[in-house]
């Protein structure tokens, strides 16, 4: 039964595809654009010395000293041309000083090298997301779900795209997907999709399972600007209080 809805999602994929011009290229800069960390080292370094330069700059890089993170990836790079990981921390790097061009560069870069590490094409598709270029981070994440059907932040990034573009319910079918998938994985990432299903059947007016979803979000770790302001709205319309 998994695999079956895990077929028509793509089919569903494949068939939005198929319209390049779908798309809004308004930068939806109020959003909330969510990202992963990138995962454990997707290749064994034999260098101690770009070793040892990746390990100090994706350290500066977790206590947001990035000029300094800069240097020391630079440097991991300099010394092993083909170091994928510290490309892709690199590309964080750049994103966060909004130097979107070169966290592109930096990506392309790192996907050449191994077009099925997943970490560039998510973090590609969020750069793409913040300069508008939704077509682009569209292609990105189908990529992801055709290196990996049970990767949740393909379905996930197609969902928050289809949201965008207020195409609600091709975003719930792509949400459904993801929450599939990271409640199997355990992973509080599912919290994320909750948080875009209950804006959409907020939008929706199907208020009571737009409070549903934006409940479980409050009793969860993950903190959400303006969340106690929408929930509150919701209980008013619902409960007249």
């Amino acid at each position: 039964m998994l695999f079956a809805r895990v077929n028509v999602l793509i089919l569903l994929l494949f068939l939005f595809a198929g319209n390049s011009t779908v798309w809004s290229q308004d930068n939806q800069s109020g959003m909330t654009v969510y990202t992963i960390e990138p995962d454990p080292m997707v290749r064994e370094q034999i260098n101690e010395e770009a070793m040892a330069a990746y390990v100090t700059g994706s350290q500066l890089m977790s206590v947001n000293r990035l000029d300094e993170a800069e240097r020391y990836l630079l440097q991991a790079i300099s010394l092993d041309p083909e170091f994928v990981d510290a490309m892709d921390h690199l590309g964080v790097v750049y994103r966060r000083l909004n130097r979107l061009s070169e966290a592109e560069q930096m990506y392309l870069r790192s996907i050449s090298i191994n077009d099925k590490n997943r970490v560039p094409y998510i973090n590609l598709a969020v750069v793409y997301r913040m300069q508008g270029r939704l077509n682009d981070a569209f292609e990105l994440y189908k990529k992801l779900i055709e290196i990996d059907p049970n990767d949740p932040e393909g379905y996930f990034g197609i969902g928050t795209i289809f949201y965008l573009v207020e195409n609600f319910e091709a975003a719930l079918v792509f949400f459904d997907a993801a929450i599939l998938f990271y409640s199997a994985y355990n992973s509080p990432y599912v919290y994320h999709a909750y948080h875009y299903k209950g804006l959409i059947y907020y939008y929706m007016k199907n208020y009571e399972e737009a409070l549903w979803y934006l409940e479980e979000v409050k009793n969860s770790d993950m903190s959400v600007d303006g969340l106690d302001s929408i929930i509150n709205d919701i209980r008013r319309i619902l409960y007249n209080s």
